[in-house]
């Protein structure tokens, strides 16, 4: 199946320009995502961009939560967790690879009244799913960009 170019999710071929990542301006949750990403595919975040083959640089990061319904109590049956993360992605002498980018993830779940212990463990799973994707994203965008 190798032959074919099929690879196991998660699994990723890093180029050399990826091997050491500087990211600036992100929240702990991202960086802890990063971190645990690149260590499972032979990578390293750095603490500086000199030390970087590339340093993604995090403008914006937000973490919404919406309303999509109600139960007839008024509590919330159904809510959507949105999470936008604008970056730059900067070469080893800090240009631009290309222009702002923007990752839009979105995540609805049903909110359980009656296991609230539960809920909150759930919540905090979907974070961190949504972190893990937005990773994945930004690494193989990355690929792209330093291909060309």
């Amino acid at each position: 199946m190798s032959a074919c170019g099929y690879h196991l999710r998660g699994s990723i071929d890093l180029p050399q320009g990826l091997k050491a990542i500087y990211l600036q301006n992100s929240s702990s949750q991202l960086r802890k995502s990063f971190k645990k990403t690149l260590k499972s595919i032979d990578g390293k975040l750095v603490e500086t961009s000199k030390l970087a083959g590339i340093t993604i640089q995090v403008v914006k990061e937000q973490m919404d939560n919406r309303v999509l319904s109600l139960s007839n109590t008024g509590r919330i049956n159904e809510a959507e967790l949105v999470y936008s993360l604008h970056f730059m992605m900067l070469n080893k002498e800090g240009k631009p690879l290309k222009e702002k980018q923007e990752i839009i993830i979105r995540r609805d779940y049903f909110n359980d009244q009656g296991d609230i212990l539960a809920k909150n463990n759930e919540d905090q799973t979907i974070r961190a799913e949504m972190y893990e994707q937005a990773v994945q994203s930004i690494i193989q965008r990355a690929r792209v960009a330093l291909k060309k």
